[in-house]
């Protein structure tokens, strides 16, 4: 893993490959303090810092694989 690899930032269309969710739902996430907040990198360009956005992933995953969260029903 590089060194830098803590200063990666990925884009809204690289972030839809790691989250498939949508922009709105995660600007929705972000203002309740539920994900990792943009970093505005210019006056029309925001990005993510992949670091945190994989802490995030992690997270959820941990989450659902809990002892304690509730299973979905297998279709």
């Amino acid at each position: 893993m590089s060194s830098l690899h803590h200063l990666r930032i990925v884009t809204q269309k690289e972030l839809k490959l790691l989250v498939p969710y949508t922009p709105h739902h995660i600007l929705r996430l972000e203002k309740a303090g539920k994900f990792p907040p943009r970093i505005r990198l210019g006056q029309n360009r925001v990005g993510w810092l992949l670091i945190e956005i994989e802490a995030w992933v992690a997270s959820r995953r941990a989450a659902s694989t809990s002892p304690s969260s509730p299973h979905l029903p297998h279709a």
